[in-house]
């Protein structure tokens, strides 16, 4: 599928120019062309992108009037991340939506008085379908810098680009994330859809931009130093069941590494060691891994040590401690919470997490033997005096549609619950059915107690 934008000359203008149009490049030929313009500019220079990319050409009277090459964005941003509201985790699972503009070039043959900003409206007009067409997905803004020293960003302001900050100064660096350059650029900004901020922090995506989503994989690290440092000081209570030569690792910078990969949703033992692996040189020296002998990096746990680890640890011991530390950090619970049980390690248990609705952040868990203990754990959880609900909404799948939990969650903590029914309970959804014939979905509160599930919403 070919997008293209075209801007219609002015008729009667002197050096009056045919249509202007953007395409995306897709023949071997033209990306080599591309690749040998881009590299002849002492400015520019070749790029080698990172992620998805998308080479587009601007095409006038036959000719090439300018390059534009996009690819994944930075990483971390602060006034970039303000500017939409997101938070650590949302940004590590919605990135993708951001399109970085690595290179921009109109060529010297080609300049002209207004040419560089007319390129950029119709470059970003089409790229949302242009990258849909390649990749299955839409971004949603698009992002680049400029040099202040060096350029006023003029075309991009032109063009409707919002300036929304500076950088901090990093380059991206092969051993070690970021390395201190100490030279700011200028962040532009272009929303590529009219609701881009609104979309981008929505609870739900559509199925326009949703094949973007990458749940928890795209962080390295979705805590700032302070609070890693402090899940550290709290995880030191919880008891080291190595022997003294098995303990090649410290113990609490591991079990943070393991906590920070419930923390993202990670359901697989292998998903959780790889948060570690993440991890920058000055992160893992932050949670205080040693250095290995004779290099300069600093060594993470393999897989199978935290896999040894977890068989020999006391689970009951690690939750308790997640669960005080969890409910210290947040302040209060939300007011929309789920029970969620899943298995992280083959026979070695289950976790079930008291979560928020919201980015299924955990905000309280407990260890469970297996599979068949869900319920009598996340009943447990419920009652721990940890864990306040007062005000707060518990969802459950039918599994927890029992008496007990529901007086546990209203009765005991003052809280209201929305429990799912299947038909193996055919008296209690009879019984909902009744009582809930011609309600509108705007219930009163039932009294403290019933044992009768109010139906999902």
């Amino acid at each position: 599928m070919k997008h293209t934008r075209s801007c219609p000359a002015t008729p009667n203008a002197p050096n009056a120019h045919g249509p202007l149009t953007v395409r995306a490049l897709t023949d071997a030929a033209d990306r080599q062309r591309f690749d040998a313009l881009l590299a002849a500019q002492p400015a520019l220079g070749p790029r080698f992108p990172a992620g998805d990319r998308l080479y587009q050409v601007a095409e006038q009277d036959g000719q090439w009037v300018a390059l534009l090459l996009w690819c994944a964005p930075a990483l971390h941003l602060k006034d970039r991340d303000g500017w939409i509201g997101w938070d650590p985790l949302t940004r590590a699972q919605r990135l993708k939506l951001i399109v970085n503009q690595a290179r921009f070039l109109v060529p010297a043959a080609a300049r002209r008085p207004n040419l560089a900003s007319q390129v950029l409206a119709a470059a970003t007009a089409v790229l949302p379908d242009q990258w849909w067409a390649q990749f299955g997905y839409a971004p949603l803004v698009a992002e680049t810098f400029t040099d202040p020293e060096a350029h006023a960003g003029s075309c991009y302001k032109a063009a409707g680009w919002q300036p929304v900050g500076h950088t901090q100064g990093y380059a991206r660096h092969r051993c070690d994330f970021f390395v201190l350059h100490d030279h700011p650029k200028r962040l532009w900004l272009q929303p590529l859809d009219p609701q881009a901020q609104e979309k981008l922090c929505a609870p739900e995506l559509s199925a326009r931009h949703a094949a973007a989503l990458t749940v928890g994989a795209a962080a390295r690290c979705a805590l700032p130093a302070t609070q890693r440092q402090s899940l550290r000081d709290a995880l030191r209570q919880v008891p080291d069941p190595r022997r003294a030569q098995g303990q090649r690792y410290p113990l609490a910078p591991t079990l943070v590494l393991i906590a920070l990969g419930l923390l993202a949703g990670k359901v697989h033992l292998s998903e959780i060691h790889r948060v570690g692996t993440r991890l920058s040189q000055r992160q893992r020296q932050g949670l205080g891994f040693w250095r290995k002998k004779g290099t300069p990096f600093y060594a993470v746990p393999g897989y199978y040590t935290v896999r040894d680890l977890l068989m020999a640890l006391n689970l009951d011991a690690l939750a308790d401690v997640l669960t005080c530390w969890l409910q210290a950090q947040a302040g209060r619970l939300p007011a929309s919470l789920a029970l969620d049980g899943k298995t992280i390690r083959d026979r070695l248990g289950l976790i079930v997490s008291l979560v928020e609705h919201e980015d299924g952040a955990p905000v309280a868990v407990i260890a469970a033997p297996n599979k068949g203990h869900e319920l009598p754990a996340a009943q447990a959880l419920l009652r721990s005096p940890s864990v306040h609900l007062l005000g707060s909404v518990v969802t459950a799948d039918p599994l927890h549609c029992q008496t007990q939990t529901a007086q546990i969650v209203t009765q005991e903590k003052g809280g209201d619950y929305v429990l799912g029914l299947k038909d193996n309970q055919p008296t209690v959804r009879q019984n909902a059915e009744q009582k809930l014939a011609g309600a509108t979905p705007l219930l009163p509160r039932p009294s403290r107690g019933m044992a009768a599930s109010k139906p999902a919403r």
